[in-house]
């Protein structure tokens, strides 16, 4: 198949922005298609791949913008447990928006903005007592997994089912759960990695989530 030749009112940016947009109409990546995008900017399907060689690069493309919305090189080193709470702060803001959990769960984002990401929780992460590596993957394994069960409706889904009492019952625990509070969680697990804070507060807050 021939490529057309890129047109001049035609750019990555305008076609990423079409996509971003029908992504957030439809609510999921699977509702998209490419022949969509297309008929959004009122050109040929074909058109696309002069830009994007396929429609998960495009997908890759602005999961990775996403995370440049976070702009860890803008925080204050003074502290790094500090800096890095800041972080759980943009990033609960981030996921929070509609979509950003299924751009960075429909396959890995390994972006420069991505990159920049972990490069700077790895500095961050140097007084830690294990290794920058292995305090990086529990740190971003918080950040995923804490927004993963808050949207994944967690909360919600549970009290439908233990609407049995006998499930109430046998699962009492959770039926007696209080609402979460991710500004205490991040900072046990920082607490649990040697990051202290060096300002004296030694907590980080962040607002509940539903849980």
């Amino acid at each position: 198949m021939t490529k057309r030749g890129p047109r001049g009112d035609l750019d990555r940016e305008r076609i990423k922005r079409a996509a971003d947009e029908l992504l957030i109409e439809k609510g999921r990546i699977e509702s998209v298609s490419l022949r969509m995008i297309a008929q959004r900017l009122d050109i040929a399907a074909n058109a696309i791949y002069t830009y994007f060689k396929n429609l998960g690069e495009l997908w890759h493309e602005l999961g990775d913008d996403r995370l440049g919305r976070l702009e860890p090189h803008t925080l204050a080193r003074d502290c790094a447990h500090c800096a890095l709470g800041e972080l759980m702060e943009r990033s609960r803001r981030l996921y929070a928006e509609p979509c950003t959990l299924a751009l960075m769960f429909h396959a890995p984002v390994l972006g420069l903005h991505a990159f920049q990401l972990s490069e700077t929780v790895m500095e961050l992460c140097a007084e830690a007592t294990i290794s920058r590596r292995d305090a990086h993957d529990a740190i971003m394994g918080w950040f995923f997994g804490s927004a993963a069960l808050n949207s994944g409706g967690w909360a919600s889904g549970t009290d439908a089912l233990l609407e049995a009492e006998a499930l109430r019952e046998q699962f009492p625990l959770i039926a007696a759960r209080v609402q979460p509070d991710l500004g205490m969680q991040f900072t046990a697990l920082l607490t649990g990695l040697g990051i202290k804070c060096h300002h004296g507060t030694g907590a980080t807050r962040g607002a509940p989530a539903d849980g």
